[in-house]
């Protein structure tokens, strides 16, 4: 177990993995899965999306959206109609239960993010962060988007939970 120990590529696997499942578990209270919640995110920063626009700046295949976005609509988060400009495309809002339901889940992830990274001082949670981002970009999800990691969300998130 020592060399495992010492392996990066082990070690990132290992706290992923449980990184993953705590947040899975948090979501789990509001019957989402991390998709949904990258959908919602999504929706927050804009007043509607057709599905297409979805699939394609997060990356998620059009069939898998439409099931998200039909679990989504079924839980009063997100409200699907049609495009009165084009009438075969759909826009999907996001609902004020699905606002309220968001800030809930944020505000959850963020305590669990808290816990989970509370044995890093500020210095290392930077250089954590600032270390995933470099990585991040360099996945196959993550390509061709800038790095730039949110450093003053990060601090001020960490400071608040303290």
């Amino acid at each position: 177990m020592d060399s495992l120990a010492g392996n990066a590529g082990f070690l990132l696997s290992r706290v992923g993995t449980a990184v993953q499942a705590g947040f899975k578990e948090v979501l789990a209270g509001w019957h989402i899965r991390p998709l949904h919640y990258l959908i919602l995110i999504a929706l927050t920063d804009r007043e509607h999306a057709s599905q297409q626009e979805l699939c394609q700046a997060l990356r998620v295949d059009s069939g898998n959206m439409v099931e998200l976005i039909d679990t989504l609509e079924k839980l009063g988060y997100v409200a699907r109609r049609r495009d009165p400009g084009d009438r075969r495309r759909y826009l999907v809002t996001l609902t004020g239960e699905g606002r309220a339901a968001y800030a809930a889940m944020t505000e959850a992830a963020g305590r669990y993010d808290a816990e989970f990274l509370a044995p890093l001082n500020q210095a290392e949670l930077e250089a954590l962060v600032t270390a995933l981002s470099k990585l991040y970009v360099t996945t196959q999800e993550g390509r061709g988007r800038p790095f730039a990691p949110d450093l003053a969300a990060t601090t001020a998130n960490k400071k608040e939970q303290s």
